[in-house]
């Protein structure tokens, strides 16, 4: 069987706009006394440096700048170590640098450049700006990152805690508040309490990790199951996998859903009953009436019935149709329980969902329920387990975005659901509008837009060596609460069937590893062992230096070793939110466990420097299985670094790996929320398919050449592009801007049950 996908991608059809703005950049970055710019670079530098315990002497930092204008790329030599930082700049390096402000503005002339055709340009700013504010925001577990682009063009950046609620109930919304009262041209202000104006607001594009942690944590919708009578049990049961076949404590996960509502329905596929009957055996079949009845009670009769033909082109056998009186009577049961969410999956139903649609049909009727996730659209795919759980998934965590998308819109006036652009991050590295954002497409939301950031920013030839192939990136995005890998050579490396949180999810996602470990995550020392993890403190309270009152943490280890220094850390700490972090406070909480019987003889240097190492290794293992599990050389790679704590480990963890270069974005600490400013337009159209690919009507065996379903596929993936071309032409992007992309996805014949 094959299932296709369609992928089409709106590209920036602004970047023309900036093609002549070169000159114009050379100006801007003249205008900065020379000595100033090695100063402020020298600065930052030397903080970065010595915080990976690199380099302690400053003269041993010599520094070639390549070039102050077009791309902006400093190289930057470290005496040594071998380790190779490449810092991208759009901009002039002074005001990217400036670590005291927590807004960073600066103007934007330059272009740069494109990493593949299917991915649309950087985004084109115009210098002179369209008037309005343009929002990307990436809400983190500890941290959430604003990029704007004012009116008049210029970028800023801003970054706050995702959860203060002495200051604040939303932070993307607080965000954008604080970049409207500080920069509105009309002087306006825009205090908190209030609706945020959104008539100078253009577009938001926004990453959660609102539906992750709703999975992890199992705090969902509570939802209903409504499946075909007799496999109540099937998604409980699932495929037996278990993550480590020798623990002989494993214990299956728990399911999404409270109650399950057994369906009396039942399709068959015709193929594997008629095909050792005769055509005279097969009408004779189709023209019993015993199973007209059946709904009365008992099972219907196997292969009695109509052939239908399917979505597949499969001829089906509708044995049974659902009784819909019995269906209102069973779903009025779970709407009196409270539950007001319910994923339909009936066997078969990617191929005929009729029935689906009838149950669903009784449930809108009804007015009760305010989900209801059909299997046959969430996700139409052979395989009824994993097609299950997505659609439980879908119906367990959509209510919680709706619930997040109603908070987020209240803190704003009525114009912004009419006039201004909303877009979500999809898994898959997609922006959908906000009406077509699903729960089980929203699993990486947060992390997909880093890894459209260092595609498109860190995947280039080398200085030099502009004629060979770039070099594949590592990207390694360790933020507050955890950290996320995933790797780059030229296109987005997508996986179409995931687990996690024990869920199967068939959905197309970007393949992004995550580990437990990041800057939020708890210190503790049991039985003379360093353990990191994988609890979290989270945004609030926090690490200890944030002053609430918070949990021992990686952050407050880096902050004792001097790797994070609090004067280049924003004030925004403490009742008053202008507060630096607490450096006394961290080093008191590891005196505090210095003084224990376990710690005996260790300082508080090397009590950090230990939880440093071990972190550092829980976060190397997912790097080595993208690369040398998969048979790719790890030492030639590139690591992209970004994330909150990125660079503080950036050396120690190229060093553990044999990497040799390391890129740091200028907007490292925001590159996720910077990312998907860059990100395009997704429309998905997907269908099931049963075709035999490459097979020879002549010799019967394998021939490329001779495809007998060629033509019927390519008609087929017609009909989906230009599904998918006019929902994109629909949401207002040229019809001249889209690209498409098409994917097969197979499997050998007669590994369907497998």
């Amino acid at each position: 069987r094959q299932s296709v996908t369609i992928r089409l991608f709106s590209q920036n059809d602004k970047e023309d706009v900036i093609s002549n703005q070169k000159t114009s950049h050379h100006n801007s970055a003249s205008k900065i006394p020379k000595p100033h710019r090695n100063f402020f670079f020298h600065h930052y530098l030397l903080s970065l440096i010595q915080s990976n315990q690199c380099c302690r002497c400053p003269t041993a930092i010599p520094m070639n700048i390549i070039s102050w204008n077009r791309t902006r790329l400093h190289t930057i030599l470290v005496a040594g170590v071998g380790i190779l930082f490449a810092i991208f700049s759009s901009a002039p390096s002074t005001e990217a640098f400036l670590p005291h402000h927590s807004f960073i503005p600066h103007p934007v002339h330059s272009k740069h450049e494109s990493t593949r055709s299917s991915i649309s340009k950087m985004m084109a700013h115009n210098p002179d700006g369209d008037g309005k504010f343009h929002f990307a925001i990436d809400r983190g577990g500890t941290f959430t990152d604003v990029h704007a682009t004012l009116p008049n063009g210029t970028e800023l950046v801003s970054k706050l805690l995702s959860v203060d609620p002495a200051n604040y109930d939303d932070a993307p919304t607080e965000g954008i508040r604080r970049v409207l009262d500080a920069h509105d041209p009309t002087g306006k202000k825009h205090p908190r309490k209030t609706p945020v104006d959104t008539s100078l607001i253009g577009s938001i594009r926004m990453g959660t990790t609102v539906a992750t942690n709703a999975l992890l944590e199992r705090e969902g919708e509570r939802m209903g199951l409504i499946i075909t009578k007799g496999f109540r049990d099937l998604l409980q049961i699932g495929d037996q996998t278990r993550k480590n076949i020798f623990d002989l404590t494993c214990a299956a996960p728990e399911v999404l859903y409270e109650e399950v509502v057994e369906v009396e329905e039942r399709v068959m596929l015709a193929e594997f009953f008629d095909e050792d009957k005769s055509q005279e055996e097969i009408a004779s079949l189709e023209e019993r009436k015993e199973n007209d009845d059946v709904s009365k009670g008992g099972w219907p009769t196997a292969g009695v019935g109509k052939r239908v033909t399917g979505v597949t082109g499969e001829k089906v056998i509708p044995l049974q149709a659902p009784d819909v009186d019995a269906v209102r009577a069973s779903l009025q049961k779970l709407a009196d329980k409270g539950i007001q969410s319910v994923a339909i999956v009936f066997i078969h139903s990617y191929v005929f969902p009729e029935h689906e649609k009838i149950v669903a049909a009784v449930a809108k009727s009804m007015a009760c329920f305010t989900e209801i996730s059909m299997s046959h659209e969430v996700m139409a795919m052979v395989k009824m387990v994993p097609r299950g759980q997505t659609a439980c998934a879908a119906a367990y965590l959509t209510p919680k975005i709706t619930e997040y998308l109603a908070g987020f819109t209240r803190g704003f006036d009525e114009g912004l659901m009419t006039n201004v652009r909303l877009d979500f991050m999809k898994s898959d590295g997609g922006l959908t509008p906000v009406n077509d954002f699903g729960g089980h497409q929203a699993i990486l939301s947060g992390p997909a837009g880093g890894v459209v950031g260092y595609a498109k920013t860190s995947y280039r030839p080398s200085p030099g060596n502009e004629g060979a192939n770039p070099m594949p990136v590592i990207g390694f995005d360790m933020g507050g609460t955890s950290t996320d890998v995933s790797r780059y050579d030229g296109t987005l490396e997508l996986v179409f069937e995931t687990t996690t949180a024990g869920v199967s999810i068939q959905a197309p996602q970007l393949d992004i590893h995550t580990v437990a470990a990041g800057g939020g995550s708890r210190l503790f020392l049991q039985n003379g062992l360093f353990v990191v993890g994988p609890e979290s403190a989270k945004a609030h309270p926090g690490p200890v230096c944030y002053r609430k009152n918070g949990y021992l943490a990686v952050t407050d280890a880096n902050v004792v070793l001097g790797r994070v220094i609090p004067d280049y850390f924003p004030n925004i700490f403490g009742p008053n939110e202008d507060e630096p972090l607490d450096l006394e406070g961290a080093r008191a909480a590891f005196r505090a466990i210095a003084g224990e019987e376990e710690a005996t003889g260790r300082s508080i240097e090397e009590l950090a420097w230990g939880f440093i190492q071990v972190a550092n290794e829980a976060m190397c293992r997912p790097i080595r299985n993208l690369t040398q599990m998969r048979g790719f050389d790890i030492t030639k790679h590139a690591l992209a670094c970004f994330g909150g704590a990125g660079p503080q480990h950036a050396c120690a963890m190229a060093r553990a790996l044999g990497i040799t270069k390391v890129y740091v974005h200028r907007y490292g600490g925001i590159l996720s929320a910077y990312g998907l400013s860059m990100a395009d337009a997704v429309a998905e159209e997907q269908e099931p398919a049963k075709e035999v690919y490459g097979v020879s009507k002549a010799s019967g065996g394998f021939d490329e050449e001779q495809d007998l379903s060629a033509a019927t596929r390519e008609d087929r993936l017609e009909h989906l592009a230009e599904k998918a071309r006019a929902s994109l032409v629909k949401q207002g992007y040229p019809e001249d801007s889209i690209v498409i992309e098409k994917y097969l996805n197979m499997r050998y014949e007669g590994t369907d049950n497998a």
